[in-house]
């Protein structure tokens, strides 16, 4: 008899879980509490080990074949001088939107929308939950991959709230009109950094402006203004300071952590943002969120593994090389903007 497994969350973590599942013989039913799913998101970026998950996960090479992301160049923020580079390796920038909408179509009857969890009781052999349209279900396993804002973490494994590390990310989009090669950074200045990555074949800047911003006072601030602080760059980064001036479509997120005691109790685990959020500095959230599902694929449709094994396992195996990756990333997101003082 095939496990029943819920997934709560159709992000990209849980589109890929329901897939790695569901391709290994289990009944996935995925709970999202949006009304209708919808692309959203700017880019993220992706590794050999992440794309070696979507491997495993079941997913075809097409689904991330681009070309590498090349070098950065990191430049003066004061003098406009070059300083340093750094090559990116193998790793590829995708279009968030278009990976969740290709995550989607092998799983897309799997999911149903507009319904959350309200109760999670585990009684061994079976959990059950109830849900917010008064639906009720048994399940073998659940898996909160609901985000930083896990329902699950919070209600079912009691674990904390995210916690906000005073940074904040602002990210918006430039036409590549000079036929820049490269991506490339700025020192810090005035608590702040930009920089920018190439994308749909450098047709595009994906532009971030790391920001120290403890108490969310720069989410209003005009891109206009914030782009005073490196008037005078010249280069392809002044190439976007004048872009800033005409303030194009933005998007600002608090830079959140989540660290909790508890990833797995019982036939109840969580993984992704709701088990590890962290800052996007290094580019590994997402991808680190497919390694957890491609190894809960595996330990949950092993043959005579019990579940309460299978998740304990899964947390034993990728807690201690999330929580190095975690460290890491805080401490980039924090050197991204207070090398300098505001």
């Amino acid at each position: 008899m095939s496990r029943r497994v819920l997934v709560v969350g159709a992000g990209l973590v849980g589109l890929g879980l329901a897939h790695g599942l569901h391709i290994r013989g289990a009944e996935v039913t995925v709970a999202e509490r949006a009304p209708e799913l919808s692309e959203v998101g700017w880019a993220i970026t992706l590794s050999d080990l992440h794309r070696n998950a979507l491997d495993r996960l079941g997913y075809p090479p097409s689904l991330w074949q681009r070309e590498p992301m090349g070098y950065e160049y990191i430049f003066d923020a004061h003098t406009s001088l070059p300083v340093n580079t750094f090559e990116f390796g193998p790793t590829v920038m995708l279009e968030r939107s278009l990976l969740q909408m290709r995550l989607l179509d092998p799983v897309r009857d799997l999911v149903r929308t507009g319904t959350a969890p309200v109760s999670v009781e585990d009684d061994a052999p079976v959990v059950g939950v109830r849900f917010d349209d008064g639906t009720t279900g048994e399940y073998d396993a659940v898996i909160g991959t609901d985000g930083v804002h896990s329902w699950i973490r919070r209600n079912a494994l009691g674990g904390p709230a995210p916690l906000d590390i005073g940074c904040a990310v602002i990210r918006f989009r430039v036409p590549n009109r000079i036929g820049v090669t490269f991506a490339a950074r700025t020192t810090p200045i005035q608590g702040s950094r930009l920089g920018y990555f190439l994308n749909d074949g450098g047709e595009t800047l994906h532009c971030m402006l790391f920001i120290n911003d403890p108490a969310g006072r720069h989410h209003d601030t005009p891109l206009s203004t914030l782009a005073e602080r490196f008037a005078g760059l010249q280069g392809p980064l002044g190439h976007v300071v004048e872009a800033m001036r005409s303030e194009p479509d933005r998007l600002c997120v608090d830079i959140k952590q989540v660290t909790t005691s508890v990833w797995a109790r019982g036939r109840v685990a969580i993984a992704g943002d709701a088990a590890h959020a962290m800052s996007p500095a290094l580019g590994q959230g997402a991808g680190a969120g497919f390694e957890d599902a491609a190894v809960l694929s595996d330990l949950l449709t092993a043959p005579g593994l019990p579940v309460e094994h299978a998740l304990a396992g899964y947390e034993q195996i990728r807690r201690p090389a999330v929580h190095d990756l975690q460290y890491r990333s805080f401490n980039a997101a924090r050197e991204l903007v207070l090398d300098e003082k505001p």
